[in-house]
């Protein structure tokens, strides 16, 4: 199947990827709206078993993608209709030789309908983000290095006595990308397993200088929540967030 439909465009604008599903199937915009509702139907459902991620990050870049056509659509019309979409390129096809579009009429009633949508869920999905957000407590263990670029997050999840354990080996690093610079985070699971009543973060962070000699005095750092939430989807992330937050200046 080919990457483009429609003619050859004489202008174009940028759109970002995640669009696939606009132009797949039957081109018709009541028919999408019905596809997109069921689709939001599975992302509430994760969001209600309090599973953030992937489904709140799909939600964003849909309703990102979707905003970026519709600003293309309304700022191009001067470069004539729109006449299809280069996802090899990620473009809106114009042409200026083309009579009024059916494709920019189409696409148009499309992102109307689906806005809204993505919207409200976007929001529930942010709302019960910043809601776990700030039951979360983040704290560094013991006394950092003056160097923070690798070391260790600990997570732990649950009331006192049936908590659970998981341990992330991190590593920061900058990354160039078409002239900007990106900073990037890698983690990887060494440990997870149930917590003892009197076991303290303190404690964990002797126990991998014991077990990982390569980081003599690693920086550390621990989020914990009482509530008995996921810990990849949703704990995670947020103590991703606030660990790039600690070292990004570092």
């Amino acid at each position: 199947m080919s990457n483009k439909i429609g003619p050859s465009d004489l202008s174009s604008t940028v759109i970002p990827q995640h669009t696939g599903w606009l132009t797949e199937g039957i081109l018709d915009p009541e028919y999408k709206e019905y596809m997109l509702l069921a689709w939001l139907q599975r992302v509430k459902a994760e969001l209600q078993g309090n599973k953030l991620y992937p489904a709140l990050a799909d939600v964003i870049r849909r309703h990102k993608a979707l905003s970026t056509i519709k600003h293309g659509i309304e700022q191009g019309k001067k470069n004539g209709p729109v006449t299809g979409i280069d996802f090899a390129r990620l473009q809106l096809l114009r042409s200026r030789l083309q009579p009024l579009s059916s494709i920019e009429d189409y696409l148009s009633d499309l992102i109307d309908r689906s806005l809204p949508h993505l919207n409200a869920t976007m929001q529930e999905g942010k709302s019960l983000y910043d809601l776990i957000d700030a039951k979360v407590d983040f704290t560094p263990i013991g006394v950092q290095p003056l160097h923070l670029a690798e070391g260790y997050l600990i997570v732990t999840r649950g009331e006192r006595g049936s908590r659970h354990l998981m341990v992330y080996r991190y590593a920061k690093s900058r990354v160039q990308r078409a002239g900007d610079a990106f900073l990037e985070l890698s983690l990887k699971c060494v440990e997870s397993r149930g917590l003892s009543r009197v076991e303290t973060a303190d404690a964990v962070k002797w126990s991998l200088i014991g077990r990982y000699r390569d980081l003599p005095q690693p920086a550390t750092f621990h989020a914990h929540m009482d509530w008995s939430i996921p810990i990849e989807p949703t704990l995670l992330p947020i103590a991703r967030r606030r660990l790039l937050q600690e070292i990004a200046q570092c």
